[in-house]
Formats: C-alpha cells, sequence, structure tokens
C-alpha cells in the first residue's frame, strides 16, 4: 500500500524525542534499586567523559574506561531513572539470533564478517555469564543457563532456516553443533509445543536484567566514588563543540552537554542512546529508528510445570500485514520462564505501523496485550482456555538499524554536525542487546582510549563511508520495513 509506505518513511524519518517521563511500569523494576533516582547535588562538570544512558551499554562503556584509565572521570547521564530504557524493559533473554541471520549476513558481508559476527554475538553471552559471576549476581538476577528451542511455525521458515544452519558449519566448523536441529514430531513429543513445522536448540541463558546492571552500578560507585558519578532524571537537551582552543578548559573539554539540570563540560560525549540516538543526532535519523515492543509477564497458574531451569523459547513466523485492521506481526515471539515464581515472561510484536515505529514507551496497546494473552496458551495446545492471569504488561524501545547491525564506533562530523572527534556511539542492538551490548561498551571504550579491537569487534558495526552510503541509510529502512505491506 503506498499510504502505509508513505507513513513507513515519515516515521523512520521522525524525531524520537527524549524518553518519555512516565513510561510504562516494567515488571522488572517493580522494586526500585537505591540508585534508581541517584543525582549529585549539583551536577559535575569538567569530565573528561559523558556517557549517555545507563543501560547495559552505558554500564559496559564507563566500567571499562574505569577500569583502564587510572584518571579518568566518568558521567552517566540518564533522562529517567536508572536502567530505565531498553535493558530494564526487555524480555529477559540471553540468545544469539546469528543462525536464522547468517544466510543474509553471508550474502550481504562475505562468510568471514557473517563468521566473525556470530562468534562475537555468542562470545558476548558468554562474558554476560563470567560478568555475572563476578559481581556474584547469579541469584540476584536469577541468571539460567539453558538451551532455547527456536520454534518455527511453517515449513518455508524452517527450511529457510536449516539452510542457514547449513552453511553456517559448512563456512565455519569451529561453530559446528551449537544447533541441533529438531524435527516437528521432536518439538510436538519432547518439548509439548504444538503447531510447529520443526525446531532447533542452541546455547541460551535467562536474566532479570534490571537486578544485574543496578548492582553493578552500585559496586563501581562503591569502588570509584571520586570517579563516577550517576546522573538520573536529567535529560540531554543538547551537545555543542567549541572550535576554539583559546583556554585551558575549552582544549580539554570541548564539549558542552546541556542538561535539564544545566551545562556541563565534557572531554568526549558517549552516546548509549539507542532507539532515541536520533533526537541528539539528527542525521541518524532513518538510519536508527526506534521500534516499540510489547512485554507481558502471565501466570499459568500451575497449569503449566516450570521449565525456568531449562528452556527458553522464541516462535518464528512469516511476518503479516492485514490492509483492514492495518496491523503488522513482526515475526517472532520470545517467552521465558521464572524458575521461581513460574510466571511466564512473554513478548512480541503486533500492532499498527505507527504504534510499533515509535518511541513512545508511556503506553501499551490494548490490541497487543491482547493477542499475546490469547496466542501463549495455544503454543502449549490449551485451544480454547481462558487466558491465563495478567501479572504485568508494559512496553519498550528497541533501537534498529536500516541494516539490521549496530553501530559501534566515533561518530564522523556528517552524522554529528560538528567539527570536533570525540563524539561516539555504541546504539541499534535490533532487540538482541543481550547478545551485542557487553562487548561492543566496552569495545567503543577501548576504541575511545587508542586501543585496537578490530581482531574482535566485527568491522560490520563501524560507521565506515561504505556503509553510510550503501546499507546504512534511510531507504534501507523503509524498504525493509515496508517488505510485507
Amino acid at each position: 500500500m503506498a499510504s502505509e509506505k508513505e507513513l513507513v518513511a515519515k516515521l523512520v524519518m521522525a524525531d524520537p524525542g527524549l524518553p518519555r517521563p512516565n513510561p510504562t511500569q516494567a515488571y522488572w523494576q517493580h522494586v526500585p534499586h537505591a540508585l534508581a533516582n541517584a543525582q549529585s547535588a549539583s551536577l559535575p562538570t569538567d569530565r573528561d567523559f559523558a556517557v549517555i544512558g545507563s543501560g547495559i551499554t552505558g554500564l559496559s562503556v564507563a566500567k571499562t574506561l574505569l577500569e583502564r584509565h587510572p584518571a579518568a572521570t566518568v558521567t552517566v547521564l540518564e533522562a529517567r531513572t536508572l536502567c530505565s530504557g531498553a535493558t530494564g524493559r526487555n524480555g529477559g533473554q540471553m540468545a544469539a539470533n546469528v543462525g536464522e541471520e547468517y544466510m543474509d549476513l553471508a550474502e550481504v558481508h562475505g562468510p568471514e564478517m557473517a563468521g566473525n559476527v556470530a562468534k562475537f554475538t555468542f562470545r558476548n553471552l558468554e562474558m554476560m555469564r563470567e560478568l555475572i559471576e563476578e559481581y556474584d549476581a547469579v541469584e540476584t538476577s536469577e541468571m539460567q543457563n539453558l538451551r532455547k528451542l527456536r520454534v518455527f511455525l511453517t515449513e518455508d521458515k524452517f527450511n529457510d532456516f536449516k539452510k542457514s544452519i547449513a552453511r553456517l558449519e559448512a563456512d565455519h566448523p569451529s561453530l559446528g553443533g551449537l544447533y541441533t536441529i529438531l524435527d516437528r514430531e521432536s518439538v510436538f513429543k519432547d518439548h509439548g509445543i504444538h503447531g510447529a513445522a520443526g525446531g532447533a536448540l542452541l546455547p541460551a541463558g535467562t536474566v532479570w536484567p534490571y537486578r544485574l546492571v543496578t548492582k553493578i552500578f552500585a559496586a563501581l560507585m562503591k569502588k570509584y566514588p571520586d570517579r563516577l558519578a550517576i546522573e538520573t532524571n536529567t535529560r540531554v537537551e543538547s551537545v555543542e563543540h567549541s572550535d576554539s582552543f583559546a583556554t585551558p578548559i575549552t582544549s580539554v573539554f570541548p564539549y558542552t552537554v546541556r542538561t535539564s539540570r544545566g551545562p556541563m563540560r565534557a572531554g568526549n560525549v558517549v552516546y548509549c542512546t539507542n532507539g532515541y540516538s536520533g533526537h541528539l543526532l539528527p542525521q541518524l535519523r532513518g538510519r536508527i529508528h526506534p521500534f516499540k515492543g510489547t512485554m507481558t509477564v502471565q501466570d499459568p497458574q500451575k497449569a503449566m510445570p516450570n521449565q525456568g531451569t531449562s528452556v527458553s523459547w522464541g516462535f518464528h513466523y512469516p511476518p503479516r500485514y492485514d490492509p483492514e485492521t492495518r496491523i503488522c506481526g513482526q515475526g517472532l515471539y520470545y517467552l521465558g520462564q521464572s524458575a521461581k515464581t513460574g510466571y511466564f515472561y512473554f513478548g512480541g510484536e503486533e500492532a499498527r505501523m505507527d504504534e510499533t515505529i515509535s518511541a513512545d514507551d508511556s503506553v501499551v496497546g490494548e490490541h497487543s496485550v491482547a493477542h499475546l494473552r490469547s496466542v501463549l496458551p495455544q503454543f502449549f495446545g490449551r485451544n480454547g482456555a481462558a487466558p491465563w492471569k495478567l501479572v504485568s504488561s508494559w512496553s519498550g524501545i528497541m533501537g534498529l538499524s536500516s541494516d539490521g547491525l549496530p553501530l559501534v564506533g566515533r561518530l564522523p562530523s556528517t552524522l554529528t554536525g560538528r567539527t570536533g572527534t570525540g563524539e561516539w556511539i555504541a546504539a541499534a542492538f535490533n532487540g538482541y542487546g543481550m547478545a551485542n551490548c557487553l562487548m561492543s561498551g566496552e569495545a567503543l571504550a577501548l576504541m575511545i582510549l587508542g586501543e585496537d579491537v578490530s581482531d574482535w569487534l566485527p568491522d560490520a558495526y563501524g560507521l565506515g563511508e561504505k556503509r553510510l552510503q550503501g546499507t546504512l541509510t534511510p531507504p534501507e529502512a523503509i524498504k525493509a520495513l515496508s517488505a510485507n505491506l
């Protein structure tokens, strides 16, 4: 539909604005951390690094800068409460998606680069586990090492997946054996899932992300009290660069970060702003766009066994569009289960384009919630049963890039509109932040400190001119989002 494609073009180019001051309450945050509203008595200034965003990426950047630079001063700026963005609102899944994406990645970037992306995401999940153990957060974050069951609901999706895995293993024998392919009978008989064409098991995990991030921030505040400041409820309204180095201050701290609590000077500005990146960086609009997801917590009330220590699930189907209702189904549901309560954490995107390509997490669509409630029991063969008890529902804003890959690196002046070279970004994790954020943040911090990370950070995540002129463009985003209209 021409009108729908025009709407998509308008939405991806829109200013996402600042994070909304009154977001829907995510279940993960229903008991706020003691640092939720952390603030200095007055906004500190003359800081080496201003990190915008306090999710897993912002945490990783700040942690690495503090650990690797013995004197660096770091201020983390958050528009709302601590870890209130995508990390604190996601599905709690520690899983990679490179298996189903490998064929497309290899076609666009070549098998070597596609393999680098695969290895990076699986290593990132290992690093997440190591981080959780390092900070004694296994119990606090309810981390579970388990297997993810990817379920394919149509023969075409299943066949495409099998081809992708076959090519992955042929191109990279070291990655062989990660995926166990299951036929429809095995998915039904061994795992109790109805309606599948087939499936696959792979190593994965689940975690309470808000508890993890806030616990580590608290540890860093204790370890670096004079070098780390966390400024929540401090909206960054603009960033300016001084071209004049006439004074010692402007030469060392050339950036002025203007916030709702006043200005602060900084040597470098680091954007860990994901779906909101286009607000402060207008040249990124269309290259990165916000994408709103819906999450629910549903209580089966002992109608189902608790499998929270052994398996999580993903349900894949062809994206769909209903021209009468204008509702789009985006092709994936994601599901985990609490090992303690038995609650199901179930999410997916089923809404109109103007509801989905949106940075407004202050509302959650009634249709989306009702849809998630009706669909979940059916996967377990409970057709016709009453929906399970709804414990919580909320929305969250992901950051999607036009080519489906993160952006990690120094921002060129063509994207900032400023002459300085001290602006950096790690954003656009395309719904798979848990498989990318930690190491992307670490890589970015090391790049800022002048270290070479090219042997492990995929070059495809960079901001080179070839990408900026080729795959990372607004027309590519519009094309991808309009493909099923």
